[in-house]
């Protein structure tokens, strides 16, 4: 999860940051690990949210993660994604569907 947040973070730095710079941070502190991924660039306000962050969003909150995105107060963006370690992915279980014999 953590490598698809960084992706969606960097793909936003490069499409809407307007930057010269772009920064990923990761840090573990408690229970939690954090990304944070920052520009000094512009903030581009698009007329409604992207699918790219509210998709994160509802990723994250699946597995008890947060997502922040908001402009820094010196100018610049940042996104910063925070996940549970104690997250156990659960594989999706789908019904098997069963092959028709090969009709002869």
């Amino acid at each position: 999860m953590l490598g698809w947040a960084i992706r969606e973070g960097a793909t936003n730095v490069i499409r809407h940051g307007r930057s010269k710079r772009c920064s990923i941070q990761m840090s573990r502190s408690g229970g939690e690990v954090r990304v944070d991924i920052s520009n000094d660039g512009e903030r581009v306000v698009p007329a409604a949210p992207g699918n790219g962050l509210v998709g994160l969003e509802e990723r994250m909150h699946e597995i008890g993660g947060r997502v922040e995105a908001a402009p820094l107060p010196h100018g610049g963006f940042r996104l910063r994604v925070t996940v549970p370690l104690d997250h156990r992915v659960q594989p999706e279980l789908h019904p098997t569907a069963e092959l028709a014999a090969p009709q002869r």
